[in-house]
């Protein structure tokens, strides 16, 4: 199975700003790793079967495999194309040869 990874995404954790007493704020994108990915939109009928399971996932970006790109869970995001989205899943395609993420749309990120 070939891949065209013709994409540039970048997988990070929202940064957090300290404003006094113990207190934080939600900052700015902080990347991890900025890979080659592949990104395919989720078609409409996989939505409507992916509502019925109440799971939300509105891209695929699939990436080579690397162990440190496999810890990358839902608490982590991806930057792509002016947009942040942030991750609902991660799948191992192959034996580690490929990861695909699932990922929900965020909005801009400003960034």
């Amino acid at each position: 199975m070939a891949k065209s990874l013709d994409r540039k995404i970048a997988i990070g954790k929202p940064g957090t700003t300290a404003i006094g007493l113990g207190e934080t704020k939600k900052g700015d994108f902080a990347a991890l790793a900025t890979v080659r990915a592949a990104y395919a939109p989720i078609s409409d009928g996989e939505r409507v079967r992916a509502a019925a399971v109440e799971q939300k996932a509105d891209a695929r970006f699939t990436v080579r495999w690397s162990s440190r790109l496999a810890a990358f869970d839902g608490t982590y995001q991806i930057q792509f194309d002016g947009s942040l989205w942030q991750i609902t899943g991660t799948k191992e395609i192959g034996r580690r040869r490929w990861l695909e993420f699932t990922a929900w749309r965020l909005g801009q990120s400003g960034a």
